[in-house]
């Protein structure tokens, strides 16, 4: 790899060779979802410069790949911080992240990050990084300086819009996110993407023709005679008044719509931001992306059974994507309002949790995921831990059904901020393994508060499937949890 011939200067910048040595701390499997045997995709909770060092030692091991054997992840996507020196807090104003690393720190943050996951890329492999205005243009010299200036691929805007502009601002608004693509090598995955826009026919200014078809035109460009009257034959050929030939693209009609195909190009203003997502996508987490903006750079940079990265995986966006395209994927993130949205969202996705049932979508098993921690000694680190927490369950058995009912009657969680939250307002989610080996939990059922209240807070299992110990987890809306073993007597 030719490396740029200029570089940042700043203090506190490591070389590479000691950003490279970064201990591989080991990764401690906490959750499992059960499923068949072979490849299990992967959430880790820690900080992401230990789990990229763990993860690169997977990849050396040959345990980290796309399902075609290429060793590595085929896409890196990474949305991080962007030096806002700003709070994030969710929906119900838990603690989500702190965005503090500011200037030569962040840069320097970001950095030792890109390096090793420069070295978790296979071969054709490649890196979106979306940033902001802020520090977009430090972070591009800083990827000419890992990645080689000649593997830059696309300074990509994504013009979201839709916020408006301030008439006293005093400078013209800001409605675009920056996206830095780049490969590892001299190749990489590319597959060309097109999408459309919607027109209604009357202001359209699209014309018909004798079949009642309609077309726009485009200039003749460098087509031959020959393909001309190729073309004139498949009825693609128009003539201006003065005999000036153009060619016909045909529109697909629907209703008084009609619908114009173009190819995306390096401006993304088809997408709208996360103010505009629908309700059912929507999960509190802040900064939250669209999940139309990560199937395009999923769809455009990797093939089914290719594995994608996210090292600041957030509200799982990325994740949840590439688990509905069908490619593999790896995310880490820090936070335990994070690592709970996303198993959530993971787990809320239909047949994911039903395991071995063929996908509506995908016409196969859905993949089982595992969640490891990777765990330092301080920092928010979302290894669970139940600080607080109150529950209390009656337990029944229902001889007509042959299963235990569990009736959840209370509820209490410390909350983030050490406050008490009483009541259920303050649960999650409940997941149950049947047969708890001690250590790890293997989800057997999941159920979220939505489907806890439609069923008065009460769920139920069947007793032929229980083959040992039975274990609880309770979360609250913070991402902490409680585990502990159902008493069935």
């Amino acid at each position: 790899m030719t490396r740029s011939s200029y570089e940042l200067t700043y203090r506190g910048k490591s070389p590479e060779k000691a950003v490279l040595s970064t201990p591989a701390l080991p990764l401690h499997l906490v959750k499992a979802l059960r499923g068949p045997a072979g490849w299990r995709n992967i959430l880790i909770s820690g900080d992401n410069l230990n789990a990229l060092a763990s993860l690169l030692e997977m990849k050396k091991k040959g345990r980290l790949s796309s399902a075609d054997g290429s060793p590595g992840a085929k896409l890196v996507y990474i949305d991080p911080p962007f030096s806002t020196n700003l709070e994030f807090r969710g929906k119900e104003k838990q603690k989500a992240y702190k965005d503090k690393v500011l200037g030569a720190e962040y840069i320097e943050f970001l950095r030792r990050r890109l390096i090793l996951m420069r070295e978790l890329l296979s071969p054709d492999g490649s890196i979106f990084v979306h940033l902001d205005w802020k520090k977009a243009h430090y972070i591009k010299a800083v990827m000419d300086e890992v990645f080689g200036e000649e593997n830059f691929l696309n300074d990509i805007i994504w013009s979201y819009g839709g916020r408006g502009a301030k008439a006293v601002a005093g400078q013209f608004s800001r409605n675009h996110d920056i996206i830095l693509w780049y490969r590892k090598g001299g190749r990489h995955t590319f597959n060309q993407l097109s999408f459309e826009r919607a027109f209604t026919k009357k202001e359209s200014g699209f014309k018909q023709d004798e079949q009642g078809r309609w077309f726009k035109t485009s200039p003749r460009g460098d087509y031959t005679d020959e393909s001309i009257r190729a073309l004139e034959k498949e009825g693609r050929v128009y003539r201006t008044r003065n005999g000036t030939v153009r060619i016909k693209y045909f529109l697909r009609e629907e209703r008084d719509l009609l619908f114009e195909s173009k190819l995306v190009g390096d401006v993304w203003d088809d997408i709208p931001d996360a103010m505009h997502l629908s309700a059912a996508e929507k999960t509190g987490y802040p900064t939250q992306k669209p999940e139309s903006l990560l199937a395009r750079v999923i769809l455009a940079a990797s093939n089914p059974g290719d594995l994608v990265l996210d090292a600041f995986a957030g509200a799982g966006t990325t994740l949840a994507v590439a688990e509905k395209l069908g490619r593999r994927w790896a995310g880490v993130d820090s936070g335990a309002l994070a690592v709970h949205t996303i198993e959530k969202r993971l787990l809320s996705i239909k047949d994911s949790r039903r395991i071995g049932k063929p996908s509506k979508r995908h016409g196969k098993a859905c993949s089982p995921f595992e969640v490891f921690s990777v765990c330092p000694e301080s920092g928010d680190c979302a290894c669970g831990g139940g600080r607080g927490h109150d529950v209390k369950c009656r337990y029944s058995i229902d001889d007509s059904t042959g299963e235990c009912v569990v009736r959840i009657e209370r509820f209490r969680s410390l909350g983030s901020q050490g406050a008490d939250d009483a009541g259920l307002d303050a649960l999650s989610s409940v997941a149950l393994d049947m047969d708890f080996n001690g250590h790890v939990l293997h989800m057997d059922s999941y159920h979220t508060k939505e489907e806890l209240e439609k069923n008065g807070f009460e769920f139920r299992f069947p007793l032929e499937k229980v083959k040992g110990g039975v274990m609880l987890v309770f979360s609250d809306i913070y991402g902490n949890e409680k585990w502990f073993s159902g008493e069935l007597a």
